[in-house]
């Protein structure tokens, strides 16, 4: 079955939007507050890593 040219070019460009941009690592949507990550940075992941390793080693000594 052969596509028509438009619905061929209509395929195409929306291929083409999609990967135009990267999806982000993060979107955080409430109420009037949108945050949007594109990528994670490090200082963030060693961070979040660090305190939960703090707590669970609190938590474990209680």
């Amino acid at each position: 079955m052969q596509t028509k040219p438009s619905q061929a070019r209509r395929e195409a460009s929306d291929t083409n939007r999609h990967t135009d941009t990267p999806a982000p690592a993060l979107e955080l949507r409430c109420g009037g507050l949108h945050l949007t990550l594109q990528r994670v940075p490090v200082w963030l992941v060693s961070l979040a890593a660090t305190a939960a390793g703090t707590a669970a080693t609190w938590w474990a000594h209680q």
